[in-house]
């Protein structure tokens, strides 16, 4: 399963990153972890209190 999740610079909107976001298991273990790894992404959010470069 893979997911490319964008997301904004909090600190400057003109600033896109598209971060790929990989589950490698077995064909057989997929059923069992993919709702897992659905609700890890849907945690993931900028750190808005890092210092941006």
């Amino acid at each position: 399963m893979q997911v490319h999740l964008s997301m904004l610079d909090p600190a400057d909107p003109r600033k896109p990153s598209a971060i790929p976001l990989v589950l490698t298991v077995a064909a057989s273990q997929h059923p069992a972890v993919q709702d897992d790894f659905r609700d890890f992404v849907r945690t993931l959010r900028p750190d808005v209190g890092a210092a941006s470069s």
